[in-house]
């Protein structure tokens, strides 16, 4: 019995003095917090790490068309539009610009004395050429959108660290994903600014829900390129692994929260601006949800993630990445992100007056899911660019609700006592007599 006893205390203690859970809502954007028009890093940078560049599994057949573009049916989507006309910003790793890629600058948040045409990563060229890659008649691969203007804008690099900084690690605010953060939002700002209709983040910054981050900035750059300067923002879903711990599913017993914002506990940014932006999950050749791509309540669509085939720094067809211990299949969220940013592009190309807000619509409306609905793993499906080219779909809100941090009013002031005088004081040797104004002016009267 002692023992029974002495168990349910430590039980009791363990409770009480277990973190209390928390719980998240979608966030909320504070307008007046936009960041300035400013390229550059927050401090200076050095390279550490050796540049990287894509490569190619032995024996590869680049003659045959990816099969995300079969599964797709790209070739079909560009009888009805390529992209022509329309800017595509890529916030990303820097793009190595080729024919076949042919970005231009649009400015550098790694090195200041970058221009945003060098990928030390293997990423942004990849991202650029699956959403505007350029045919040519030696292989099968084609861009999404291959009439599209392109513009990099270099905002992270693995190879590139700050200099000297320090890091308080019981301030989450002062991390390098904070600095991320902040550095993002500048460059969404500077996209808008430069006349990008779209805005390709293939990047996820993933934190605890225990340990916020101050993303004022984020929101409100996210705001102002959607709602200010009109740009479609196209986000990743992130990837699994060390910082990104899978999201649990939505909990059935809560039908008031069927997305399962209560049960979120890694916070996927910008991924988690949706509906302001449309955050992109990866499937498989099978259809299936990756196993790698984040989950969550944000989930607007799916794409293609897995196997890919993109163009390399000078223009020829790579599907490989240099892992450690030998060549990997090039995989990931930030790739089925640049499958919706083509679409997004060839859907501002064919229907030019729709709002950022209609042309998510247009593709979550028109994509394929299996069960039907939308779930948190490929949010309303797959993308199907020839539905959304073509079918008769209802505009929707030219805008997107969300939630405006609210201003507390400012403490009243009394005003000043500018009301009639009716007293005054006269001074005589030694006497104050007060008067009422009437009383002395029925005096001057009588006088008179």
């Amino acid at each position: 019995m002692t023992r029974f006893v002495v168990l349910l205390a430590v039980l009791m203690l363990a409770l009480l003095s277990a973190p209390p859970a928390v719980a998240i809502e979608p966030p909320t954007i504070d307008p007046g917090a936009v960041p300035p028009d400013e390229t550059g890093p927050d401090g200076p940078t050095e390279q550490r790490r050796v540049c990287s560049a894509p490569t190619s599994f032995p024996n590869s057949n680049f003659a045959d068309k990816p099969w995300a573009n079969d599964y797709l049916r790209i070739a079909e989507a560009q009888k009805f539009a390529t992209g022509a006309g329309v800017t595509v910003a890529v916030i990303d790793t820097g793009v190595n610009g080729s024919p076949r890629v042919p970005a231009e600058p649009g400015g550098d948040f790694v090195d200041q004395a970058g221009n945003g045409l060098s990928d030390c990563d293997s990423h942004g060229t990849l991202t650029a050429s699956i959403i505007a890659g350029r045919p040519a008649p030696t292989d099968g691969f084609i861009g999404v959108a291959p009439d599209a203007r392109i513009l990099s804008l270099r905002q992270t690099s693995e190879a590139f660290q700050p200099v000297g900084a320090r890091q308080d690690p019981n301030d989450p605010n002062t991390t390098q994903t904070a600095g991320s953060l902040r550095s993002l939002a500048r460059a969404v700002v500077h996209a808008a600014n430069m006349g990008a209709q779209v805005i390709n983040i293939s990047e996820a910054a993933c934190y605890k829900v225990t340990r916020p981050i101050n993303e004022a900035s984020l929101g409100a750059a996210v705001n102002y390129a959607t709602n200010v300067k009109g740009a479609v923002i196209i986000v990743a879903a992130g990837n699994t692994g060390q910082d990104c711990t899978q999201n649990p599913p939505p909990d059935p017993s809560i039908p008031a929260d069927p997305r399962g914002w209560k049960q979120v506990q890694t916070i996927v940014s910008p991924a988690w601006y949706s509906p302001l932006v449309l955050t992109v999950g990866g499937i498989g050749q099978n259809g299936q949800p990756s196993n790698f791509s984040m989950s969550g309540p944000w989930l607007g669509a799916a794409a293609p993630a897995e196997n890919l085939m993109a163009l390399g720094y000078g223009g020829e067809p790579i599907n490989a990445l240099q892992g450690q211990d030998g060549p990997i299949p090039i995989s990931g969220t930030s790739f089925a992100a640049a499958y919706v940013s083509g679409l997004a592009a060839l859907l501002k190309q064919r229907f030019p007056n729709l709002t950022p807000a209609q042309i998510i619509n247009r593709i979550t409306a028109t994509a394929r899911h299996p069960g039907g609905g939308v779930d948190n793993y490929v949010g309303a499906g797959v993308i199907d660019p020839v539905a959304a080219l073509t079918w008769d779909v209802p505009e929707g809100p030219k805008t997107v609700p969300y939630k405006v941090k609210q201003l507390p009013p400012p403490p009243y002031v009394p005003p000043p006592d500018r009301g009639p005088i009716t007293w005054v004081v006269l001074a005589g040797t030694g006497l104050a007599l007060a008067l009422g104004v009437g009383a002395l002016a029925r005096r001057a009267l009588r006088r008179r």
